[in-house]
Protein backbone atom coordinates (compact mmCIF):
# COMPACT_ATOMS: atom_id res chain seq x y z
CA UNK A 1 0.00 0.00 0.00
CA UNK A 2 1.21 3.49 -0.91
CA UNK A 3 0.43 6.39 1.39
CA UNK A 4 0.92 10.13 0.99
CA UNK A 5 0.51 12.79 3.64
CA UNK A 6 -1.26 15.94 2.50
CA UNK A 7 -0.13 18.91 4.59
CA UNK A 8 -1.85 21.79 2.80
CA UNK A 9 -4.35 22.93 5.42
CA UNK A 10 -4.66 23.31 9.18
CA UNK A 11 -5.66 19.63 9.35
CA UNK A 12 -3.24 17.37 7.44
CA UNK A 13 -4.66 14.08 6.17
CA UNK A 14 -3.48 10.92 4.43
CA UNK A 15 -4.11 9.43 1.00
CA UNK A 16 -4.10 5.63 0.74
CA UNK A 17 -3.49 3.99 -2.66
CA UNK A 18 -4.05 0.24 -3.01
CA UNK A 19 -6.56 -2.42 -4.01
CA UNK A 20 -9.36 -3.31 -1.60
CA UNK A 21 -9.68 -0.48 0.93
CA UNK A 22 -13.07 -1.11 2.56
CA UNK A 23 -11.55 -2.50 5.75
CA UNK A 24 -9.19 0.46 6.01
CA UNK A 25 -12.10 2.90 5.68
CA UNK A 26 -14.00 1.20 8.50
CA UNK A 27 -10.92 1.05 10.71
CA UNK A 28 -10.06 4.69 10.02
CA UNK A 29 -13.53 5.97 10.90
CA UNK A 30 -13.60 3.83 14.06
CA UNK A 31 -10.37 5.45 15.23
CA UNK A 32 -10.91 9.01 14.02
CA UNK A 33 -14.61 9.86 14.35
CA UNK A 34 -17.00 9.92 17.30
CA UNK A 35 -20.41 10.10 15.63
CA UNK A 36 -21.64 6.77 14.16
CA UNK A 37 -23.79 8.40 11.47
CA UNK A 38 -22.30 8.04 7.97
CA UNK A 39 -23.87 9.09 4.68
CA UNK A 40 -22.45 7.48 1.54
CA UNK A 41 -23.05 9.69 -1.51
CA UNK A 42 -22.68 7.89 -4.82
CA UNK A 43 -24.19 7.64 -8.29
CA UNK A 44 -26.29 4.97 -9.95
CA UNK A 45 -23.25 3.06 -11.20
CA UNK A 46 -22.03 2.16 -7.71
CA UNK A 47 -25.27 2.19 -5.72
CA UNK A 48 -26.02 -1.54 -5.68
CA UNK A 49 -22.41 -2.71 -5.75
CA UNK A 50 -19.48 -1.06 -4.04
CA UNK A 51 -21.49 1.53 -2.09
CA UNK A 52 -23.76 -1.15 -0.62
CA UNK A 53 -20.78 -3.36 0.23
CA UNK A 54 -19.09 -0.42 1.97
CA UNK A 55 -22.32 0.34 3.83
CA UNK A 56 -22.55 -3.27 4.99
CA UNK A 57 -18.93 -3.21 6.16
CA UNK A 58 -19.49 0.01 8.11
CA UNK A 59 -22.74 -1.29 9.62
CA UNK A 60 -20.95 -4.44 10.76
CA UNK A 61 -18.35 -2.20 12.41
CA UNK A 62 -21.05 -0.32 14.35
CA UNK A 63 -21.88 2.65 12.14
CA UNK A 64 -25.37 3.91 11.28
CA UNK A 65 -25.22 4.33 7.50
CA UNK A 66 -27.40 5.74 4.74
CA UNK A 67 -26.82 5.77 0.98
CA UNK A 68 -27.80 8.70 -1.23
CA UNK A 69 -27.83 7.90 -4.97
CA UNK A 70 -27.58 10.78 -7.42
CA UNK A 71 -27.86 10.67 -11.21
CA UNK A 72 -24.50 10.29 -12.95
CA UNK A 73 -22.90 13.04 -15.03
CA UNK A 74 -22.24 16.77 -14.79
CA UNK A 75 -25.95 17.58 -15.00
CA UNK A 76 -26.18 16.59 -11.32
CA UNK A 77 -23.90 19.37 -10.06
CA UNK A 78 -26.86 21.63 -9.31
CA UNK A 79 -28.54 23.44 -6.43
CA UNK A 80 -31.48 21.08 -6.84
CA UNK A 81 -29.32 18.08 -5.96
CA UNK A 82 -27.74 19.99 -3.07
CA UNK A 83 -31.17 20.74 -1.61
CA UNK A 84 -32.13 17.06 -1.81
CA UNK A 85 -29.05 16.17 0.19
CA UNK A 86 -29.73 18.90 2.75
CA UNK A 87 -33.22 17.47 3.14
CA UNK A 88 -31.86 14.01 3.86
CA UNK A 89 -29.29 15.35 6.34
CA UNK A 90 -32.00 17.23 8.21
CA UNK A 91 -34.52 14.38 8.19
CA UNK A 92 -31.95 11.86 9.38
CA UNK A 93 -30.53 14.24 12.01
CA UNK A 94 -26.94 14.41 10.75
CA UNK A 95 -24.69 16.59 12.93
CA UNK A 96 -21.46 18.41 12.15
CA UNK A 97 -19.41 15.51 13.57
CA UNK A 98 -21.17 13.04 11.26
CA UNK A 99 -19.40 11.88 8.11
CA UNK A 100 -20.08 12.04 4.38
CA UNK A 101 -18.21 9.57 2.19
CA UNK A 102 -18.10 10.49 -1.51
CA UNK A 103 -17.91 7.30 -3.60
CA UNK A 104 -17.68 8.30 -7.24
CA UNK A 105 -15.92 10.42 -9.81
CA UNK A 106 -15.32 14.15 -9.82
CA UNK A 107 -19.00 15.08 -9.98
CA UNK A 108 -19.87 13.06 -6.87
CA UNK A 109 -16.81 14.35 -5.02
CA UNK A 110 -17.54 17.97 -5.91
CA UNK A 111 -21.20 17.81 -4.94
CA UNK A 112 -20.77 15.75 -1.76
CA UNK A 113 -17.80 17.90 -0.76
CA UNK A 114 -19.80 21.10 -1.25
CA UNK A 115 -22.62 19.75 0.90
CA UNK A 116 -20.19 18.56 3.60
CA UNK A 117 -18.51 21.98 3.64
CA UNK A 118 -21.78 23.86 4.17
CA UNK A 119 -23.92 21.63 6.41
CA UNK A 120 -23.54 23.13 9.89
CA UNK A 121 -20.53 24.99 8.45
CA UNK A 122 -18.62 21.79 7.87
CA UNK A 123 -18.89 18.08 8.65
CA UNK A 124 -16.45 15.20 8.21
CA UNK A 125 -15.68 14.42 4.57
CA UNK A 126 -13.99 11.30 3.18
CA UNK A 127 -13.17 10.94 -0.50
CA UNK A 128 -13.23 7.60 -2.30
CA UNK A 129 -12.60 8.57 -5.94
CA UNK A 130 -13.64 5.89 -8.43
CA UNK A 131 -12.04 7.38 -11.54
CA UNK A 132 -8.46 8.18 -12.46
CA UNK A 133 -9.54 11.81 -12.92
CA UNK A 134 -10.87 11.85 -9.37
CA UNK A 135 -7.71 10.29 -8.00
CA UNK A 136 -5.13 12.53 -9.65
CA UNK A 137 -7.11 15.76 -9.64
CA UNK A 138 -10.56 16.54 -8.27
CA UNK A 139 -10.41 14.74 -4.91
CA UNK A 140 -7.20 16.51 -3.83
CA UNK A 141 -6.72 20.20 -3.22
CA UNK A 142 -9.95 21.07 -1.43
CA UNK A 143 -12.00 22.46 -4.30
CA UNK A 144 -15.70 21.61 -3.95
CA UNK A 145 -18.36 23.20 -6.14
CA UNK A 146 -21.50 23.02 -8.19
CA UNK A 147 -22.31 24.48 -11.60
CA UNK A 148 -24.71 27.35 -12.20
CA UNK A 149 -26.38 27.57 -15.60
CA UNK A 150 -23.53 27.58 -18.14
CA UNK A 151 -20.74 28.28 -15.67
CA UNK A 152 -18.73 25.30 -14.41
CA UNK A 153 -17.99 25.31 -10.65
CA UNK A 154 -19.55 28.78 -10.25
CA UNK A 155 -20.63 28.23 -6.63
CA UNK A 156 -18.05 26.57 -4.46
CA UNK A 157 -15.75 26.42 -1.50
CA UNK A 158 -12.35 25.19 -0.35
CA UNK A 159 -12.81 22.24 1.97
CA UNK A 160 -10.49 19.34 2.75
CA UNK A 161 -11.37 15.76 3.66
CA UNK A 162 -10.21 13.94 6.76
CA UNK A 163 -8.95 11.10 4.54
CA UNK A 164 -8.78 10.03 0.89
CA UNK A 165 -8.94 6.35 -0.09
CA UNK A 166 -7.93 5.51 -3.67
CA UNK A 167 -9.00 1.94 -4.29
CA UNK A 168 -7.30 0.65 -7.44
CA UNK A 169 -10.05 -1.95 -7.86
CA UNK A 170 -12.10 0.88 -9.39
CA UNK A 171 -9.53 1.39 -12.14
CA UNK A 172 -9.76 -2.27 -13.16
CA UNK A 173 -13.42 -1.88 -14.15
CA UNK A 174 -13.24 1.74 -15.32
CA UNK A 175 -14.34 2.09 -18.98
CA UNK A 176 -11.42 2.88 -21.29
CA UNK A 177 -12.77 6.28 -22.30
CA UNK A 178 -13.09 7.41 -18.67
CA UNK A 179 -9.67 6.00 -17.80
CA UNK A 180 -8.00 7.74 -20.73
CA UNK A 181 -9.77 10.97 -19.83
CA UNK A 182 -8.01 10.95 -16.46
CA UNK A 183 -4.62 10.65 -18.12
CA UNK A 184 -5.02 14.22 -19.42
CA UNK A 185 -4.46 15.52 -15.90
CA UNK A 186 -1.29 13.42 -15.59
CA UNK A 187 0.02 14.91 -18.84
CA UNK A 188 -0.85 18.38 -17.55
CA UNK A 189 1.18 17.81 -14.39
CA UNK A 190 4.19 16.77 -16.45
CA UNK A 191 3.89 19.77 -18.76
CA UNK A 192 3.86 22.34 -15.96
CA UNK A 193 6.33 20.72 -13.57
CA UNK A 194 8.17 17.53 -14.55
CA UNK A 195 9.83 16.62 -17.85
CA UNK A 196 10.79 13.22 -16.42
CA UNK A 197 7.08 12.44 -16.03
CA UNK A 198 6.54 13.48 -19.66
CA UNK A 199 9.28 11.10 -20.80
CA UNK A 200 7.81 8.35 -18.63
CA UNK A 201 4.41 8.82 -20.25
CA UNK A 202 5.91 8.87 -23.73
CA UNK A 203 8.07 5.78 -23.18
CA UNK A 204 5.44 3.71 -21.35
CA UNK A 205 2.22 4.79 -23.07
CA UNK A 206 1.22 1.27 -24.12
CA UNK A 207 1.56 -0.28 -20.66
CA UNK A 208 -0.16 2.74 -19.09
CA UNK A 209 -3.08 2.30 -21.49
CA UNK A 210 -3.18 -1.37 -20.45
CA UNK A 211 -3.48 -0.23 -16.80
CA UNK A 212 -0.18 -1.77 -15.67
CA UNK A 213 -0.43 -1.34 -11.91
CA UNK A 214 3.18 -0.40 -11.24
CA UNK A 215 3.19 2.28 -13.93
CA UNK A 216 -0.27 3.45 -12.92
CA UNK A 217 0.69 3.93 -9.26
CA UNK A 218 3.74 5.92 -10.39
CA UNK A 219 1.51 8.21 -12.49
CA UNK A 220 -0.94 8.71 -9.64
CA UNK A 221 1.70 9.36 -6.97
CA UNK A 222 3.78 11.73 -9.07
CA UNK A 223 0.70 13.69 -10.18
CA UNK A 224 -0.44 13.97 -6.56
CA UNK A 225 3.02 15.14 -5.44
CA UNK A 226 2.95 17.85 -8.11
CA UNK A 227 -0.56 18.92 -7.20
CA UNK A 228 0.20 19.02 -3.46
CA UNK A 229 3.34 21.08 -4.14
CA UNK A 230 1.33 23.64 -6.13
CA UNK A 231 -1.55 23.83 -3.63
CA UNK A 232 0.56 24.06 -0.48
CA UNK A 233 0.61 27.65 0.70
CA UNK A 234 -1.79 28.76 -2.01
CA UNK A 235 -5.12 27.19 -1.09
CA UNK A 236 -7.22 29.90 -2.74
CA UNK A 237 -5.36 30.22 -6.04
CA UNK A 238 -3.57 33.52 -5.79
CA UNK A 239 -0.25 32.25 -7.12
CA UNK A 240 1.37 28.92 -7.86
CA UNK A 241 -1.86 26.91 -7.67
CA UNK A 242 -3.15 28.75 -10.73
CA UNK A 243 -0.67 26.78 -12.84
CA UNK A 244 -2.76 23.65 -12.24
CA UNK A 245 -5.35 25.24 -14.54
CA UNK A 246 -3.10 24.69 -17.55
CA UNK A 247 -5.37 23.81 -20.48
CA UNK A 248 -8.53 24.27 -18.41
CA UNK A 249 -9.67 27.75 -19.45
CA UNK A 250 -10.21 26.72 -23.07
CA UNK A 251 -10.92 23.11 -22.10
CA UNK A 252 -13.80 24.02 -19.77
CA UNK A 253 -15.27 26.31 -22.43
CA UNK A 254 -15.14 23.53 -25.03
CA UNK A 255 -16.80 21.14 -22.58
CA UNK A 256 -19.68 23.52 -21.96
CA UNK A 257 -20.01 24.65 -25.56
CA UNK A 258 -20.41 21.08 -26.81
CA UNK A 259 -23.01 20.16 -24.19
CA UNK A 260 -26.45 19.74 -25.75
CA UNK A 261 -29.69 19.60 -23.76
CA UNK A 262 -27.63 18.94 -20.63
CA UNK A 263 -26.01 15.92 -22.32
CA UNK A 264 -22.21 15.95 -22.25
CA UNK A 265 -20.50 15.04 -25.52
CA UNK A 266 -16.98 15.31 -24.07
CA UNK A 267 -15.39 13.93 -20.93
CA UNK A 268 -13.60 16.48 -18.74
CA UNK A 269 -10.19 15.06 -19.64
CA UNK A 270 -11.00 15.21 -23.34
CA UNK A 271 -11.82 18.90 -22.90
CA UNK A 272 -8.56 19.42 -20.98
CA UNK A 273 -6.55 17.67 -23.71
CA UNK A 274 -8.13 19.92 -26.35
CA UNK A 275 -7.44 22.90 -24.10
CA UNK A 276 -3.79 21.86 -23.78
CA UNK A 277 -3.49 21.57 -27.55
CA UNK A 278 -4.99 25.06 -27.94
CA UNK A 279 -2.76 26.76 -25.35
CA UNK A 280 0.30 25.12 -26.90
CA UNK A 281 -0.66 26.99 -30.06
CA UNK A 282 -1.31 30.11 -27.99
CA UNK A 283 2.14 29.81 -26.44
CA UNK A 284 3.75 29.56 -29.86
CA UNK A 285 2.05 32.76 -31.03
CA UNK A 286 2.27 34.79 -27.80
CA UNK A 287 5.60 33.62 -26.34
CA UNK A 288 7.37 32.10 -29.36
CA UNK A 289 7.24 28.76 -27.57
CA UNK A 290 9.05 26.06 -29.56
CA UNK A 291 6.87 24.33 -32.15
CA UNK A 292 9.01 21.21 -31.74
CA UNK A 293 8.22 21.08 -28.04
CA UNK A 294 4.52 21.63 -28.75
CA UNK A 295 4.64 18.70 -31.17
CA UNK A 296 6.26 16.55 -28.47
CA UNK A 297 3.50 17.42 -26.01
CA UNK A 298 0.78 16.69 -28.56
CA UNK A 299 2.49 13.42 -29.45
CA UNK A 300 2.21 12.29 -25.81
CA UNK A 301 -1.50 13.14 -25.83
CA UNK A 302 -1.93 11.18 -29.06
CA UNK A 303 0.02 8.18 -27.73
CA UNK A 304 -2.38 8.11 -24.79
CA UNK A 305 -5.36 8.31 -27.19
CA UNK A 306 -6.36 11.78 -26.05
CA UNK A 307 -7.72 14.26 -28.62
CA UNK A 308 -5.62 17.17 -29.91
CA UNK A 309 -8.33 18.48 -32.25
CA UNK A 310 -12.10 18.36 -32.48
CA UNK A 311 -14.07 17.65 -35.65
CA UNK A 312 -17.19 19.75 -35.13
CA UNK A 313 -18.98 17.91 -37.92
CA UNK A 314 -18.71 14.63 -35.97
CA UNK A 315 -20.68 16.25 -33.15
CA UNK A 316 -23.19 17.70 -35.61
CA UNK A 317 -22.01 21.21 -34.73
CA UNK A 318 -20.83 24.07 -36.93
CA UNK A 319 -17.22 25.07 -36.23
CA UNK A 320 -17.58 28.87 -36.46
CA UNK A 321 -20.59 28.88 -34.13
CA UNK A 322 -18.82 26.54 -31.72
CA UNK A 323 -15.72 28.77 -31.63
CA UNK A 324 -17.91 31.82 -31.03
CA UNK A 325 -19.58 30.07 -28.10
CA UNK A 326 -16.21 28.95 -26.69
CA UNK A 327 -14.91 32.54 -26.83
CA UNK A 328 -18.01 33.81 -25.05
CA UNK A 329 -17.72 31.20 -22.29
CA UNK A 330 -14.02 31.98 -21.74
CA UNK A 331 -14.89 35.60 -21.03
CA UNK A 332 -17.07 34.32 -18.16
CA UNK A 333 -14.24 32.18 -16.72
CA UNK A 334 -13.98 32.66 -12.95
CA UNK A 335 -10.17 32.95 -13.15
CA UNK A 336 -10.29 36.08 -15.34
CA UNK A 337 -8.49 39.13 -13.95
CA UNK A 338 -9.69 42.71 -14.48
CA UNK A 339 -12.15 41.26 -16.99
CA UNK A 340 -9.31 39.83 -19.07
CA UNK A 341 -8.95 36.12 -19.77
CA UNK A 342 -6.04 34.70 -17.80
CA UNK A 343 -4.14 31.79 -19.35
CA UNK A 344 -1.46 29.44 -18.08
CA UNK A 345 1.22 29.05 -20.75
CA UNK A 346 4.47 27.07 -20.89
CA UNK A 347 7.78 28.94 -20.77
CA UNK A 348 9.50 25.59 -21.25
CA UNK A 349 8.43 21.98 -20.95
CA UNK A 350 8.05 21.50 -17.19
CA UNK A 351 7.74 25.24 -16.46
CA UNK A 352 4.69 27.52 -16.73
CA UNK A 353 3.38 30.95 -15.78
CA UNK A 354 0.15 32.96 -16.01
CA UNK A 355 -0.53 35.56 -18.72
CA UNK A 356 -3.39 37.97 -19.40
CA UNK A 357 -4.07 40.71 -21.89
CA UNK A 358 -3.65 38.41 -24.90
CA UNK A 359 -5.36 39.76 -27.99
CA UNK A 360 -8.69 38.10 -28.78
CA UNK A 361 -7.61 37.46 -32.37
CA UNK A 362 -4.69 35.31 -31.17
CA UNK A 363 -6.98 33.39 -28.80
CA UNK A 364 -9.49 32.81 -31.57
CA UNK A 365 -6.80 31.53 -33.94
CA UNK A 366 -5.64 29.07 -31.27
CA UNK A 367 -9.23 27.81 -30.98
CA UNK A 368 -9.51 27.54 -34.77
CA UNK A 369 -6.40 25.36 -34.77
CA UNK A 370 -8.13 22.87 -32.49
CA UNK A 371 -11.83 23.18 -33.39
CA UNK A 372 -12.11 22.10 -37.01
Amino acid sequence: MSKLNVDISDKPYDIWIKKGLQNEVANFLSSNTSNPKVLIVTDEYFSSGYAQELSNKLTDTGFDTDIYVMPGGKISKTFNEVLKLYGLLETKDYARDSTIIAVGGGVVGDLAGFVASTWYRGMNLVHMPTTLMGMVDSSVGGKVAINFRDTINAVGNYYHPIANFMDLDFITTLPDRDYISGLAEVVKCGLIADTELLDFLSNNSESILNKDQQHLVHCIKRSLEIKIDHVKGDIKESGKRLLLNYGHTIGHAIEMATQTDKHELLRHGEGVALGISAVLELGEKHLNFSETKSDYARDILTKLKLPVSLQSYDLELESSELIKKVMKLMHKDKKRKANQIRFVLLDELGSADTYSGIDNSIIQKACEKVIL
